[in-house]
């Protein structure tokens, strides 16, 4: 496989990966709307928050990884080449880790912010997100990425958003976050699965992946969605998340292979993430009408 494709795909990931904080920032935000309370201001504000956090981690995890590669790192492997924005305007020895603390500092002013205006719950949330991002990369290395993924930027996000546009907590965002949480967690696992390279027909395909793993957790996804509605905690108007359903049968047919060409699996990564977007912007959309 020429390395044009290849790049393009990792490129669009690159990109797309923002959405695990983009989307539960869209469906937070419209949560505390539909319970009437909503200010653009701290809107705007957690989601950097957020997005800025996600950033961080993105670069400790840069940092770590390219000085200390670990052949449990499949990273390593397929996404190869793959640095967060901006690392080449960073000084080359250590920008990545100064960009990594910066970020985290900036988050930490945000939730001191929100401390002295509503308490110690939202401090202890900004730690929280704090110190997965630290902690990431030694984390995932035990094997704990996809729930360290599935909580962060499930649970974690929306409760966040939401206290702050609340001023309350609630069990809502927990349970609102369920159909993201599986969704992000599919993309983490594609991104960085266990599994194996070789070589079928001059093509490099990647063997031994765990597909029931995806199977069952974009299907926990669905349901998830299925049942909060049926609950009544999402609106009807929120089934139209289950059109992302066909973009997650693609991405199943892929890895479903006994192999798959590490192009085809790059672009199926790409859908998974479309998926997480397409479901969480119509439940967000549900939500707001």
């Amino acid at each position: 496989m020429t390395t044009a494709p290849r790049s393009r795909a990792i490129r669009a990931i690159k990109f797309m990966l923002f959405s695990a904080t983009i989307v539960p920032s869209m469906v937070g935000g419209a949560l505390g709307y539909y319970h009437g309370s909503f200010q653009w201001t701290d809107f705007l504000l957690v989601s950097f928050a957020l997005l800025i956090g996600q950033a961080g981690g993105d670069y400790l995890y840069y940092y770590f990884t390219h000085r200390h590669t670990d052949a449990r790192d499949a990273h390593t492997k397929i996404f190869a080449g793959w640095r967060p924005f901006f690392t080449e305007w960073l000084p080359r020895e250590h920008g990545t880790l100064y960009a990594g603390i910066l970020c985290l500092a900036i988050d930490l002013a945000i939730g001191i912010h929100y401390f002295l205006l509503l308490g110690p719950a939202v401090l202890w949330l900004a730690l929280a997100g704090g110190l997965v991002a630290v902690l990431f990369t030694p984390l995932m290395l035990r094997g704990l990425k996809e729930p360290v993924v599935f909580l962060t930027f499930g649970p974690l996000s929306l409760m966040g958003i939401y206290l702050v546009l609340t001023g309350e907590p609630s069990l809502a965002p927990v349970l609102v976050s369920l159909p993201l949480a599986f969704l992000v967690t599919v993309v983490a696992y594609l991104k960085g699965a266990r599994f194996e390279l070789g070589q079928e027909g001059g093509d490099q395909v990647v063997l031994r992946l765990d597909r029931s793993r995806v199977i069952w957790l974009s299907a926990l996804g669905y349901f998830s969605l299925l049942g909060l509605v049926l609950a009544g905690i999402l609106p009807t108007l929120s089934l139209l998340g289950l059109l992302a359903f066909p973009l997650t049968l693609s991405v199943i047919r892929v890895v479903r292979r006994n192999s798959s060409k590490v192009q085809d699996y790059l672009w199926a990564v790409v859908r998974s993430i479309w998926a997480l977007v397409v479901a969480g912007g119509f439940i967000a959309l549900s939500l707001i009408l």
